[in-house]
């Protein structure tokens, strides 16, 4: 170290002017990469974050029964009975596929179709009629994707749809085998334009050994409708009671003649 006289200090200099170019170069540089990260985010913006999966958490559609019956000839009908364990998710459009096999396992046919099913609901589900040109003798169901949306219980429970008095009778005259019908109250406030009603006829053990469906149009709020089906070709069995299941596709605001419906939807691939 070299002291001149008055004290003055060149090492203490240099350092102090090496020190001062550190801090100079250090600002540029944070300067020019502050300026290139922002012409590089201009240029390639973040990725989105992704939006948690509700299919994660909701459990799949149970087929939890299915069944084949033969009407007549090659004539058919399907019932399956579809189970939803999910409380705030229902779907206003199930698809499925029916693949039907001969007594001899070989695939004869596929058919798709759909259906709805509010949350926590089980319900029976009438594919009919099913003409082939020749026997089958098994029909398998698999879900192929569900549109969910959710739907608070609330909202489930306030169409409300009461099926009352329901009968059969066994008519076997002018090309009539039998007959079921009975009373549906609509409970709600609001009007509908469709009301689906599924009949499944049931022997002593509770099996079933008939199916058919209808449907009532134009169903005002708090009011009382009736309906019918009949049974063209005998069937099997003694009927012992009827079930009759009366449902509205709340998912779908064009069946409400109030609006209704609304909520989160996506869609669920099998």
């Amino acid at each position: 170290m070299f002291l001149l006289e008055g004290g003055y200090n060149f090492e203490m200099e240099e350092n102090q002017r090496r020190n001062k170019k550190i801090v100079i170069a250090v600002i540029f540089f944070l300067i020019v990469g502050g300026l290139g990260f922002l012409i590089y985010r201009s240029v390639v913006p973040p990725a989105p974050e992704q939006t948690p999966n509700p299919t994660v958490n909701l459990a799949p559609l149970q087929v939890v029964s299915t069944q084949l019956f033969n009407v007549q000839n090659n004539d058919y009908d399907f019932l399956a009975k579809i189970s939803n364990s999910n409380s705030n998710y229902g779907s206003g459009d199930v698809e499925y596929t029916l693949t039907f096999y001969s007594a001899a396992g070989q695939q004869v046919s596929t058919k798709a179709g759909s259906f709805y099913i509010l949350p926590g609901q089980t319900k029976y589900i009438i594919d009919s009629p099913l003409k082939f040109e020749q026997p089958v003798s098994r029909a398998d169901m698999q879900i192929k994707s569900v549109d969910w949306q959710k739907l608070d219980p609330l909202s489930a429970s306030g169409v409300a749809l009461l099926v009352k008095n329901a009968t059969f009778l066994q008519v076997n005259q002018s090309g009539t085998f039998a007959k079921a019908g009975g009373e549906v109250f609509n409970s709600s406030d609001f009007d509908l334009n469709k009301v689906d009603v599924a009949l499944v006829l049931l022997d002593q053990t509770e099996t079933p050994i008939a199916i058919n469906k209808t449907e009532i149009r134009t169903f005002l709020a708090r009011t009382t409708r009736g309906f019918e089906a009949t049974w063209f070709a005998p069937f099997v069995g003694q009927t012992n009671r009827v079930d009759a299941e009366a449902s509205t596709n709340v998912f779908e605001n064009s069946n409400f003649l109030r609006t209704y419906g609304g909520g989160e939807k996506f869609k669920q691939l099998y």
